[in-house]
């Protein structure tokens, strides 16, 4: 069991490595790109044993299925005044709403940060056959400012307090916030909220950071990040978006050094 984690160590490895120059990794190619390299090792995954949501997926098809038996049931109790089954349909029409908000948050949030995640982003988002954003608005990219030292510093453990600390100042902007990946998020604002407003928001949360200061012990110290925004429109390429937000963080990161 000890070799068989060690290899799945460095397969993990291997793979940031091959993601790393990849603007956004969608699960279908990190899936593709683990095998591949587990393969390499004498490891030979099964569909099951991959990044994949089709179980759960699954049980979401049946929750669906069983509300439509629940309707018809609830029809045929209400044509024949028969308030105890009614009631029986109610109870378990609401137990199985109670399940698939359970069951969507396993699929759609982050554990770490109770944000969106990038699955989220895929589904609700996106067209995936071609890339393209739906709606229009605004996408922010959020990078946090030597994030790296803080964790080598500090440890892990305060490092992940920072970024669930950072994606819940994030959601009072009232985007919809999105964990990208290690220390990078994403904001999606509507097409209602101007770009010069969002800019107003994001700039008043950074401000507040940069006056607050983490305490560690006898150690304190605040972060700083650094932010790019985008405009979008439905059919929008999602990657053209994704990267001149990033172009236009990086701007600003380098403003400040």
């Amino acid at each position: 069991m000890k070799n068989l984690v060690e290899k799945h160590s460095r397969i993990t490895n291997e793979v940031k490595k091959r993601i790393e120059p990849i603007s956004i990794v969608f699960p279908i190619q990190y899936n593709e790109i683990y095998s591949e390299i587990a393969h390499s090792y004498e490891i030979n995954l099964q569909s099951d044993q991959l990044l994949s949501h089709e179980m759960l997926d699954e049980k979401i098809v049946r929750h669906i299925t069983t509300f439509s038996e629940c309707t018809t049931v609830a029809i045929h109790a209400m044509k024949h005044g028969d308030v105890e089954l009614l009631e029986q349909t109610v109870l378990k029409t609401e137990r199985l709403q109670e399940e698939l908000q359970e069951l969507r948050k396993i699929i759609y949030e982050d554990s770490l940060t109770q944000s969106y995640n990038r699955k989220w982003f895929e589904d609700e988002l996106l067209d995936l056959s071609r890339l393209r954003l739906r709606d229009s608005g605004t996408l922010v990219m959020i990078d946090l400012n030597k994030f790296k030292k803080i964790n080598d510093t500090y440890g892990h453990v305060i490092g992940d307090q920072v970024l669930s600390s950072v994606a819940k100042k994030l959601r009072e902007t009232g985007g919809r916030v999105v964990r990208y990946g290690g220390d990078e998020f994403i904001v999606i604002f509507d097409q209602s909220l101007p770009l010069l407003d969002v800019k107003e928001k994001m700039e008043l949360i950074l401000r507040y950071f940069q006056k607050i200061r983490f305490m560690i012990g006898e150690y304190s110290f605040n972060i700083d990040f650094a932010f790019g925004m985008a405009s979008f429109s439905p059919n929008a390429e999602v990657l053209q978006v994704i990267e001149l937000a990033d172009k236009a963080m990086y701007r600003h990161k380098k403003g400040k050094t």
